[in-house]
């Protein structure tokens, strides 16, 4: 395992898939800048705050970097503008395409509604491991 440093150690980590190839497809893509979003349903643990710090893992839960959020916002599911999409950088950057993709995975954990909230965060790369 990665010497994550001592400022990260309790830092909530983040993996951007539920599989381990997409998983350090989309580390990768952060790293690189060319991932700066990701999105999460509205739940009982509230809203991440602009500041907030975490820890990106690959596919075997190693540390790849840290990230700052630089917003946060909560939108509806069928609203969710194509920016969005596009920095998410994930399948084809389309609106459609993100829409097809996060639908499938909500419904696999039973969680689908086209009004769902979302909770749209963007973020940066602060340090790389």
């Amino acid at each position: 395992m990665k010497n994550l440093p001592e400022k990260y150690q309790d830092a909530d980590r983040w993996a951007f898939a539920d599989n381990e190839a997409l998983a350090d497809a989309l580390a990768k893509k952060v790293v690189e800048g060319v991932k700066t979003a990701t999105c999460a349903p509205l739940d009982d643990e509230g809203v991440p705050q602009v500041g907030d710090t975490f820890v990106v893992v690959d596919g075997r839960n190693q540390p790849v970097c840290a990230i700052e959020l630089t917003s946060t916002d909560l939108v509806p599911f069928d609203q969710v503008p194509e920016s969005h999409a596009r920095a998410e950088a994930e399948g084809d950057g389309t609106l459609a395409d993100w829409r097809q993709q996060q639908q499938a995975f909500f419904e696999e954990y039973e969680m689908f509604s086209p009004q769902m909230t979302l909770v749209l965060m963007n973020f940066r790369v602060v340090e790389t491991f």
